[in-house]
């Protein structure tokens, strides 16, 4: 890379097949994933630096919590959500830009 950063913003896909014990790993939507039973996570990052998560729901339906991110690096962003909902984690960003890793 030239030292652009990899990019973030987009609706990233829970792609839980490649998770490893402490990583969860997100592909960008459009990406081809196997089917699932149950609907998967998604992280919609906005160029504001505000975020959503989509996460399945008991009755799985998604959920949504808001939060914010912050670019702490070229491949690095952190990520919080107010209000309690959550602890700050760790992302980071392949320089391809085609694999997205949530540390666990």
């Amino acid at each position: 890379m030239n030292g652009t950063p990899a990019p973030v913003t987009g609706t990233w896909v829970h792609a839980f097949e490649e998770d490893t014990p402490a990583e969860a790993v997100y592909r960008p939507e459009g990406h081809p994933l196997p089917p699932a039973r149950r609907p998967r996570r998604r992280l919609d990052f906005r160029p504001d630096g505000t975020l959503t998560e989509h996460r399945p729901a008991p009755d799985d339906r998604l959920d949504e919590r808001e939060g914010r991110w912050e670019r702490r690096g070229p491949e690095r962003v952190a990520v919080a959500f107010p209000g309690g909902h959550g602890a700050p984690v760790a992302v980071s960003v392949s320089p391809a830009g085609d694999r997205l890793v949530v540390e666990k």
